[in-house]
């Protein structure tokens, strides 16, 4: 069996089919409550804490809201989860062919069980640990190295509060392949913790990368070579924390996805025009890639995957470069994304990160981010002048389509609106439009500075009216991908990279109206109640200004982006029959009005 499924009798084709298939719907629904301490899981009552609107939820501090944060929603799709179903059939189906006689007949008398184990994308998984390690105070954090040009050194780290991080994917993973794998509980505690990686292992590592970049690699493709140096090689490593033994290791690494795009992109570059055109088509699900017929595709990801051990491996210690020949070889007519994606034939183009508060009091919001995201996740741009349409994507934000009413911005303040939360999706899309050089062909800012989003750099939408469009100038298709935690949201664009290379003039602010100050009378508040509900903020105005140039350095086209945006109202609630600062001054006006009779008569 490969954990609850009998495969018994069956191919290999046929036991992958069938676990798959057993697993598939366990994996995709599902979802964990994480509690940070056992209170809080015996004490919240977590449908109105999830349920509970903030008054104040645009102007909310991230930080402030994260250390008052105790219960967290974990989802299947937002942490990468995924069943390596082939590598557990092939495990079991081993058993009968590479044992020794003693073994197959222990297995013939008694069966084998092959356990299986979700794999989690391990930045969605430490950045869940690392939100549930700030509510509890000072997090933990390993000392590392830092790479700017080149240049390697050593960042400080401190012992703090942490949460077992093997612990908590090991629970989720059973919790997901279980029968209620859309109720897991989950209580992750975080604890006193020294650091993982010390100054002295983070000091040993920048040496051996420092050595390892300088040493640099040359790459050749049919008769152009690359020769990279120290920076060129700098931007691709990556390093992430591994069990050693009873203790823990810095480990630098080859990001080889970065790398088999930016060879792809030098290649391109060298007018090397038989590079493959992609285009994407969604069936039952599966994104599926195409190549055009005929095109032969350079084997970049197999480079990468070279580079990585002459520079990381076992092997990788020694005074010269290691030379790298990217060979040539037949682009699939058609493949699965995640393969297209492993192979190096499609690569991440641009992505952006926005953030937004997790607490549960913005949870209606959340779920207006989450509902957008969804529907606009796997939608494609098409080569040569398609144009992506947010409104076309997504729709009317409405109730009919699923969406609740959250805080947005509604007359020059923050009030609920249905589909409250979406602008941030939109702004989201558009930053990762902006810095992969697409031309934009209709964005409006919001009407109020959010400050929290890049300067002059966010986007509005009010169905049907304001609408975020760009348009794929390429030459092959663009695939839009969402991805979401609790706390942030991720697009990003795969296809291959045109090679745009995107430069940014941020204009001074310009001062705008001044805010003004506006008192409302809540019936259902307290007599003698007064609170400021939304802070002023004068309106000002800025524009950046975005060039985009080939790799040669010749400008593909420029624009501006104006944003004028309009003062923010102080508004400040008061309860009944409790002293406005409009009628406190109407009094002074009528008394001052009053003294002035009573002056001018003598009497």
């Amino acid at each position: 069996s490969v954990g609850a499924v009998d495969v018994s009798g069956m191919t290999e084709e046929e036991a992958r089919r069938v676990v798959s298939s057993f697993y598939k719907s366990r994996v995709a629904d599902g979802r964990a409550l994480i509690f940070a301490s056992e209170e809080a899981r015996d004490t919240l009552d977590v449908e109105s804490e999830l349920a509970e609107q903030d008054a104040q939820a645009e102007q909310l501090s991230l930080e402030e809201a994260r250390a008052n944060k105790q219960v967290w929603v974990a989802e299947s799709g937002t942490l990468g989860a995924r069943l390596p179903v082939n590598e557990a059939v092939s495990r079991a189906f081993a058993v009968g062919r590479e044992g020794g006689l003693a073994e197959r007949m222990e297995a013939a008398r008694n069966g084998v069980s092959v356990d299986v184990a979700l794999s989690f994308d391990e930045e969605a998984l430490e950045a869940l640990c690392s939100s549930i390690d700030e509510s509890a105070g000072e997090p933990r954090l390993d000392y590392g190295i830092a790479i700017d040009q080149g240049a390697v050194s050593v960042t400080e780290g401190h012992g703090g509060k942490a949460v077992d991080r093997a612990s908590v994917a090991r629970q989720l993973s059973e919790g997901f392949l279980g029968e209620a794998s859309g109720k897991v509980v989950i209580v992750a505690t975080p604890d006193e913790a020294d650091v993982r990686i010390g100054a002295d292992e983070a000091t040993r590592v920048a040496d051996e990368v420092q050595e390892a970049l300088d040493r640099g690699c040359t790459f050749s493709f049919e008769r152009t070579e690359w020769p990279l140096g120290a920076a060129d090689l700098g931007a691709w490593v990556r390093t992430r924390v591994e069990e050693r033994g009873e203790g823990f290791a810095l480990v630098p690494y080859l990001d080889e996805t970065e790398a088999a795009s930016g060879l792809l992109g030098l290649i391109r570059d060298a007018g090397y025009t038989s590079a493959a055109t992609v285009s994407f088509d969604v069936d039952g699900g599966e994104v599926w890639v195409s190549a055009r017929e005929g095109s032969r595709y350079p084997h970049t990801a197999d480079a990468a995957a070279q580079a990585q051990s002459a520079l990381f491996g076992s092997e990788a210690a020694g005074s010269d470069a290691p030379s790298i020949a990217i060979q040539w070889g037949e682009a699939p007519s058609r493949t699965t994304f995640d393969e297209a994606l492993e192979m190096g034939l499609i690569a991440p183009i641009s992505s952006f990160t926005t953030e937004y508060n997790d607490s549960p009091s913005t949870a209606n919001r959340r779920h207006n981010i989450h509902a957008a995201a969804d529907l606009l996740n796997n939608s494609i741009a098409r080569a040569d002048g398609g144009e992506w349409s947010f409104n076309d994507t997504v729709g009317e934000a409405n109730e009919e389509a699923g969406f609740q009413a959250a805080h947005a911005i509604i007359n020059g303040e923050y009030d609920d609106a249905i589909g409250g939360g979406i602008c941030q999706v939109a702004t989201t899309v558009f930053n990762a439009v902006y810095e992969a050089g697409y031309p934009v062909t209709e964005r409006r800012n919001h009407s109020l500075y959010i400050s929290s989003y890049p300067t002059g750099r966010d986007a509005a939408i009010a169905y049907p009216d304001l609408d975020l469009t760009w348009v794929n100038d390429g030459t092959s298709d663009v695939l839009m991908r969402s991805r979401y935690t609790d706390s942030s949201l991720t697009v990003t664009l795969y296809g291959i990279d045109p090679g745009y290379v995107v430069s940014t003039q941020t204009g001074d602010w310009e001062t705008g109206e001044p805010f003004k100050k506006r008192t409302k009378v809540d019936e259902s508040e307290p007599e003698g109640t007064r609170y400021v509900k939304t802070a002023g903020a004068d309106g000002r105005s800025v524009t950046v200004h975005r060039t985009v140039r080939d790799r040669a350095g010749n400008v593909l086209h420029e624009e501006d982006f104006t944003s004028n945006y309009a003062p923010i109202d102080e508004v400040t609630v008061v309860g009944p029959n409790t002293p406005t600062r409009e009628r406190e001054d109407t009094d002074k006006e009528a008394t001052d009005k009053e003294e002035a009779s009573v002056l001018s008569t003598g009497d």
